[in-house]
């Protein structure tokens, strides 16, 4: 198991502040191609610590880096959600629909995105 999915089960064991810990401490150590996973496991952390408005500019930053597939997805989910938590509503909206443009199949967005209408 990497760094990282040992920090992940950290924190899926509820060992949330330590898996943190150990995702800022890899940040500054990681390949650039690591960089947007770990920049995204470090906003769902924070999420998870109930420390939302610190997680935004991770969620951000793994996006503005291209982090793909179902972690882009997650991504986009957990930074929507994010902001309609901060009740940003617009930002949340904006967020949401580019989930949806990009995962049409994904319905959690449309879940979200009802809830910031």
């Amino acid at each position: 198991m990497n760094l990282i999915g040992e920090a992940i089960k950290l924190r899926n064991e509820g060992n949330k502040e330590e898996a943190l810990e150990r995702l800022l401490q890899l940040l500054n150590t990681i390949e650039a191609e690591q960089a947007a996973q770990l920049n995204y496991q470090i906003a769902w952390t924070y999420d998870s610590l109930g420390l939302e408005k610190e997680a935004v500019p991770y969620y951000l930053d793994a996006i503005s880096m291209g982090i793909q597939g179902e972690d882009r997805s997650g991504a986009l989910l957990g930074l929507g959600s994010t902001y309609r938590t901060l009740g940003q509503y617009e930002a949340a909206e904006n967020v949401l629909r580019q989930g949806i443009d990009e995962f049409p199949e994904n319905k959690e967005f449309r879940v979200f995105l009802a809830m910031v209408q």
